[in-house]
């Protein structure tokens, strides 16, 4: 076992040690896949792989992060009161700083659902479905309603915001909704509680039929190579619905509350999360184990076996969902971030009608326009770095160089504005606005001479020109106040 110390904001967050066995940078090598993890606790999603033979371990904030899926390029995340849509940019990842990436998540749509608690989800037949634990009901995602329910136990009544059976997991055979978990069958308010040890459920949910009961705090179904996988939380395992004898049969049992789970080939990743003894977990089998903790379990379905471990020593204690992509090293950005504004997702029949610049002068424009959004925003340190970047790409563009000047002389870094305004006249000395501009900064520096001589300047090229005829006397009535 190593350890391992992260803290991603320093006297911000508790500080995250890791403890993982010692095979696990090489099981990340070896099949090339990150782990997502969402834990509400701490309002994060986890990326969790290796990087140059080390853990690769990242934090990203969102609001109460919940069930997750994906789909072809595509992650759906249950945050807060509402359900992220991610798109996978992959022309975004040369860009990104760190390197190495190959794949990139950004927001592409965010549909609000309101309040109710949402569970796991997974996209079939081009719809999102998702589990609605406050209303007790599988819905799906549709445009113009916080949701649409498609299916719910035989044993609710009405659809109401009340928890009554927390209805938490579902998953699909052959493109359809197949099978369901909920911790009860009651239809009271939070009326899964009275039974929670041993009262949960196995559902199908094409035939209402309760395949197995008796469960403790089911999670996470599975249909997997032709068999049926759940987890049962209150245990600690990851079991097997057989459906010859209608038993439900351990094949490993973890240290924790297992919630969250996602296979790939013959390996389980669980998420593994310790239990407080209180109200909401006390009679669970697992608050009698001696020590109890959270991360991510990876067992061999096939065997039993326990493959590999990262445990969450400090800074988390709930693990949500667990989702495994195919990526070395991912990256997940929000709507604020600069690669969000400047990156779009265009639709095939599309994409001949747009067109983004390819010439240097088109690039060094971009960043021109992005640095003019600044300024108008009042964010000169924000355009000043624009301004450099087009500067980068098109050493000569004379209007990032003037404005350049301008937000440098409006941040009273004269020195700086001074050398950029000559640069610019040398290349071109009609340019009658960087002498104003020079003006202007001698008349700050207190040097009246030069700052006159500027602004005659401006009046040998345009003898009318009348901000220079009024900055001269503004300069001669200062001079005369002072002799």
């Amino acid at each position: 076992m190593q350890n391992y110390n992260f803290n991603p904001e320093k006297n911000k967050e508790e500080k995250i040690n890791l403890a993982y066995s010692k095979n696990i940078i090489e099981f990340f090598k070896q099949t090339k896949i990150s782990i997502l993890i969402t834990t509400y606790q701490t309002n994060k999603i986890i990326i969790l792989g290796q990087d140059n033979g080390k853990i690769d371990l990242r934090y990203k904030d969102y609001p109460r992060p919940m069930g997750m899926c994906k789909k072809d390029g595509r992650l759906y995340a249950g945050l807060g009161h509402s359900i992220y849509q991610f798109s996978n940019f992959l022309g975004v990842t040369q860009n990104l700083e760190g390197g190495n990436f190959d794949a990139c998540y950004i927001p592409q749509n965010i549909h609000f659902t309101g309040d109710i608690d949402i569970h796991e989800m997974e996209y079939l037949r081009d719809e999102l479905y998702f589990i609605n634990t406050k209303f007790s009901c599988l819905c799906i995602k549709e445009p113009n309603s916080s949701f649409k329910p498609i299916w719910k136990p035989p044993f609710i009544s009405l659809l109401q915001p009340l928890d009554k059976c927390h209805l938490n997991g579902f998953c699909s055979k052959d493109g359809e909704p197949r099978y369901a978990t909920a911790l009860g069958t009651n239809n009271e308010p939070l009326g899964w509680r009275e039974t929670k040890a041993n009262g949960g459920v196995l559902m199908d949910v094409t035939t209402n039929e309760i395949l197995a009961s008796n469960l403790s705090m089911p999670h996470s179904p599975r249909w997997h190579q032709e068999k049926l996988y759940l987890l049962e939380s209150g245990k600690g395992t990851i079991s097997r619905y057989d459906f010859d004898t209608k038993e439900v049969v351990d094949i490993a049992r973890v240290p924790g509350f297992t919630r969250g789970l996602d296979i790939v080939g013959d390996f389980a990743f669980i998420g593994v999360s310790k239990v407080r003894e209180s109200a909401t977990f006390s009679g669970l089998e697992i608050t009698k184990l001696p020590k109890r903790v959270s991360g991510v379990w990876i067992v061999n379905i096939k065997t039993g076996d326990i493959v590999s471990f990262v445990e969450f020593k400090s800074g988390v204690d709930e693990v949500f969902a667990i989702t495994v992509l195919p990526y070395q090293k991912l990256e997940i950005l929000n709507q604020e971030s600069k690669e969000s504004k400047i990156n779009y997702m265009i639709d095939n029949e599309d994409i001949e009608e747009v067109k983004m610049p390819v010439s240097i002068i088109e690039q060094a424009s971009t960043y021109f326009e992005k640095g003019n959004d600044s300024i108008n925003g009042n964010r000169k340190e924000e355009a000043i770095i624009h301004f450099k970047k087009a500067l980068e790409i098109q050493k000569d563009h004379l209007p990032s160089k003037f404005n350049l000047a301008i937000c440098l002389g409006d941040l009273k870094r004269y020195n700086e504005a001074e050398k950029i305004l000559f640069e610019v006249i040398s290349s071109d000395a009609s340019i009658l606005e960087s002498y104003d501009s020079l003006g202007f900064i001698y008349y700050k520096k207190g040097d009246f001479k030069k700052a006159e001589e500027n602004f005659k300047k401006i009046l040998e090229y345009d003898p009318g020109n009348v901000k220079a005829k009024n900055s001269l006397e503004i300069l001669k009535r200062e001079q005369n106040d002072r002799s």
